[in-house]
């Protein structure tokens, strides 16, 4: 099946993040989606751009908190504002799914929605973009609800896992019944699934059909079904306010625990990309160049690094300042703004305990 036979395609990028692990660098206004960790591009920028060609301008939405409106819509002068999807408040991404696909529902009622998160680094272009067609052709019956895994290169602790069951035939690309989804494994675990074969990384990326995910929905969790068809006849009559409040009805729960584990059709289709989430500030190892000595530095908008005797660091600065770095090993170090952070590369991924920190002690400012 081909795009021009299949339903509308949409695109709903999941931008409400607040991405703590990149503390300083991100902040409530600028989250870590608005960051330039690649390419000099704040990552939803680069998100948008990855979706020109697959689908209408005027089929792109932007899921994110009421907060991030305005300065989203700064940095995507192009998207159209009747195409900002605003949750009222963060409830997890089974109510902002189910917000985004009532919007599209009551406009486009057999829609095909693709669903991505703003802050993934994703290349090439067309593969990318070619998982994403074959990922809406399977979803054409109106009922699978499509994922996509990545293989795993390593043991990782900090991602979800799914098992793939029994091979999808007549597929241009590997594509699978789901058996399982795993949540984030210890050490021991993981290296299992990698010695066993057979599983793949959640990436977070999803196709299926509008009335496809509201029918699960309704099936998987009845207080988000209700929540979602509320929505729904919201949308259709174009109620702002009867919309967020059927909003806030909805349970805070993530879109794989309320609805993925227990739908009776979900497929996977593994990525043919190099992708990641960008969990931390040590993933910028892999995704930016480092210089002889493993030192890894994002530097944007005049910002540079001067290193000597320094090896393995990771740093990220903004702003018309230079980071020296003299006789240190294996340090996060983050310049912008009003804060620095100093840490060690094995403390990276406890940012968040940092934060509260921050926050418990009153100076909300810095956040």
């Amino acid at each position: 099946m081909t795009l021009s036979t299949m339903t509308s395609l949409h695109a709903v990028v999941m931008a409400g993040g607040s991405g703590t692990r990149f503390w300083p660098a991100s902040r409530a206004a600028r989250p870590k989606q608005f960051l330039p960790l690649v390419g000099g591009k704040p990552m939803i920028v680069a998100t948008i751009d990855r979706l020109d060609g697959l689908c209408d301008q005027d089929h792109v939405w932007v899921a994110t908190s009421k907060r991030l409106g305005k300065p989203i819509t700064k940095l995507l002068p192009s998207l159209p504002k009747d195409r900002l999807v605003l949750e009222p408040e963060a409830r997890d991404t089974a109510p902002c799914i189910a917000l985004a696909a009532a919007t599209i529902a009551a406009v486009d009622p057999e829609a095909t929605m693709i669903v991505l998160p703003a802050d993934h680094v994703i290349a090439p272009v067309d593969a990318f973009q070619a998982m994403l067609r074959e990922g809406a052709a399977i979803a054409q019956d109106g009922a699978t609800l499509v994922t996509f895994g990545i293989a795993p290169t390593f043991p990782a602790t900090g991602y979800g896992y799914v098992e793939c069951g029994a091979p999808l035939a007549g597929r241009s690309l590997p594509g699978f019944a789901v058996r399982s989804f795993r949540e984030k494994p210890d050490r021991a675990t993981a290296e299992g699934f990698l010695r066993a074969g057979g599983f793949l990384w959640n990436s977070g990326i999803f196709v299926w059909r509008v009335d496809a995910i509201l029918r699960a929905m309704r099936a998987a969790d009845a207080e988000l079904g209700a929540a979602a068809d509320a929505m729904l006849a919201a949308a259709r009559k174009k109620e702002k306010a009867a919309l967020q409040r059927a909003f806030l009805q909805a349970p805070k729960r993530s879109i794989d625990y309320a609805v993925m584990e227990k739908a009776p059709q979900v497929a996977v289709v593994r990525a043919p990309i190099r992708w990641d989430d960008v969990g931390s500030f040590p993933a910028l190892g892999a995704i930016a160049p480092a210089d002889g000595d493993g030192n890894v530095a994002v530097a944007a908008n005049g910002a540079d690094l001067v290193a000597l005797q320094s090896r393995g660091n990771i740093v990220y600065a903004d702003g018309a300042r230079t980071v020296a770095l003299f006789g240190v090993e294996d340090l996060v170090v983050v310049a912008v703004d009003d804060a620095v952070l100093v840490c060690p590369k094995d403390k990276a991924h406890d940012l968040k305990a940092l934060v509260e920190h921050v926050r418990a002690s009153g100076r909300q400012g810095l956040l």
